[in-house]
């Protein structure tokens, strides 16, 4: 999946997009969002939950890898484009405190229910590997909500979209698989080796989408405010960003 020919099929040249646009996503998603948005709010994000469901349903019926892939490829588009919808109006109606609340939650959330559930649905492997996602989307989010708290230099904008881009492509599609095991565990769906496989595959994506976002905040270090550090990084950061480039030789190869 060529990512300069998704971006240019959605229409986005990502000059009006947000690196930080999973958090809003995640907000949408905790169970407390329901008490803390108004109705009109409930009522479009329930309508795009349900859009969104529907895609991951489609992916669950997949018997091989051949065909998970075939219908990921072709409804990854709907997918990120359902997401960013969700981004965009949650952005709109929402302040930003709550949007960081409640993606802090959301992450607690995925992270309990595949601690407690996960073994039962998967087996260790795959349970362990989407406890590994869900770290790494912890770090990923902090980082993001870094990135909203900061000011772009102008001169920096097209590097900027450049990781916006590649960041996107990345986060949501290890969202998406994470979904779908997700809506497999919770409804009790038997997913299929070979599906199990791929998505997993796809779970490797958040590593990537981790390095991604740590670019973008460091492009905007000479910007930062006074009050505002960029962490430096560790030994879990540093592994975290070797993995994402052996991830992308890997996907270079099969290309």
């Amino acid at each position: 999946m060529n990512v300069a020919a998704l971006a240019e099929e959605l229409g986005l040249s990502l000059s009006n997009q947000k690196v930080e646009s999973i958090s809003s996503v995640l907000a949408s998603r905790a169970r407390n969002s329901g008490a803390t948005f108004a109705p009109t709010v409930r009522e479009v994000l329930h309508g795009c939950r349900a859009e969104i469901k529907s895609i991951v349903l489609t992916l669950l019926r997949s018997r091989t890898q051949a065909e998970y892939s075939r219908e990921r490829d072709r409804l990854f588009i709907n997918y990120l484009g359902l997401s960013l919808a969700i981004s965009h109006f949650a952005s709109a109606v929402v302040s930003r405190d709550v949007i960081e609340r409640l993606s802090r939650e959301s992450i607690c959330e995925l992270e309990n229910d595949f601690r407690d559930k996960g073994l039962a649905a998967f087996g260790a492997s795959v349970r362990s590997q989407t406890l590994f996602t869900i770290w790494t989307l912890r770090k990923t989010n902090e980082v993001l909500l870094q990135i909203a708290g900061t000011k772009l230099d102008e001169t920096k904008q097209d590097q900027d979209r450049r990781a916006c881009l590649h960041f996107t492509f990345s986060a949501f599609r290890a969202q998406m698989a994470l979904e779908c095991l997700q809506v497999a565990m919770d409804a009790g769906i038997a997913v299929y080796p070979e599906v199990s496989d791929e998505l997993v595959d796809d779970l490797r994506a958040m590593v990537n989408a981790y390095s991604w976002a740590r670019q973008g905040l460091e492009i905007r270090v000479p910007s930062l405010d006074a009050g505002i550090e960029i962490p430096a990084m560790d030994d879990e950061d540093r592994q975290l960003i070797d993995t994402a480039f052996a991830n992308a030789s890997e996907l270079t190869e099969r290309q």
